[in-house]
């Protein structure tokens, strides 16, 4: 059985992913093949967002339940991970490269600013909101900003 990893459930088989399919000023953008691609990210944000709001209102309850609340995100962020790989597995060369080198630019600057601020909190150093760390939202945030940069410098770089 051979497996056509142009065909990942985003595009029409033999057609190539790209990223102008989820831009919506591309030209070639659509909206069911940007949804199908992000539905377990909205998932995902959705369950965070209520988390948050019964976390705040209900500090009251015991850990297991609070724990078990703060992980629920997770698995519809983990099914997301999985929709982006797929999608790149449907990039030519070239696409995925740079998708790859942007990831992988995103994933260590979360990591080195994650350090900076367990750091700067071990020597006293006061940060306000981010004091105990970046937590889910804000790890998905700084991720998202360092792949824009990621992706840009990328880009440039193979144009």
């Amino acid at each position: 059985m051979t497996r056509n990893l142009y065909s990942v459930g985003v595009n029409k088989p033999n057609q190539l992913n790209t990223t102008d399919l989820c831009n919506p000023f591309s030209g070639h953008y659509s909206l069911k093949r940007d949804i199908k691609l992000n539905a377990w990210f909205v998932v995902a944000a959705v369950f965070y967002l209520i988390n948050m709001m019964l976390a705040r209102r209900h500090p009251e309850w015991s850990v297991a339940i609070r724990a078990t609340l703060a992980l629920v995100p997770l698995l519809p962020g983990l099914l997301y991970i999985r929709s982006l790989m797929r999608f790149v597995r449907g990039m030519d060369e070239l696409q995925r490269r740079i998708q790859l080198e942007a990831w992988l630019f995103a994933a260590i600057g979360t990591i080195l600013t994650g350090i900076v601020i367990s750091t700067l909190n071990s020597t006293g150093v006061h940060l306000g909101e981010v004091e105990h760390g970046l937590g889910m939202g804000r790890a998905f945030i700084v991720t998202f900003v360092l792949w824009i940069v990621g992706s840009a410098v990328a880009n440039r770089r193979y144009k």
